[in-house]
């Protein structure tokens, strides 16, 4: 039973990944991009410490995909977890449900 919930959920997350990436590349991609432009061509502003507060660095950049292959990928990725998640939960709480009548299931 828990193969076919842990199948289920797997298969049914795939599929919902795949098309939720498909869709974020043609409409929340190009609007990402977009911004980062606006990010990308602030100056970094300098700034010092008070004399009693111990000094530190910070790092020019923190990681970010590259625009193509990197961004797809990891974006896939994120989706993937999230699709794969919410389908176990779905899975999990259908598999609990009472058995009802066929007619029940033909609402569904």
């Amino acid at each position: 039973m828990i193969t076919r919930i842990a199948r289920t959920a797997g298969f049914s997350g795939l599929l919902a990944a795949l098309l939720l990436t498909l869709l974020q590349s043609f409409w929340v991609a190009p609007l990402i991009l977009e911004a980062e432009t606006y990010e990308s061509s602030a100056p970094i502003a300098e700034h010092e410490h008070a004399g009693e507060v111990a000094a530190h660095e910070h790092s020019a950049e923190a990681w970010a995909p590259e625009d193509g292959w990197q961004r797809v990928l990891s974006t896939t990725g994120g989706n993937l977890v999230v699709a794969v998640g919410f389908a176990l939960i779905l899975t999990a709480l259908y598999s609990l449900r009472e058995p009802k009548r066929a007619g029940t299931g033909a609402l569904w």
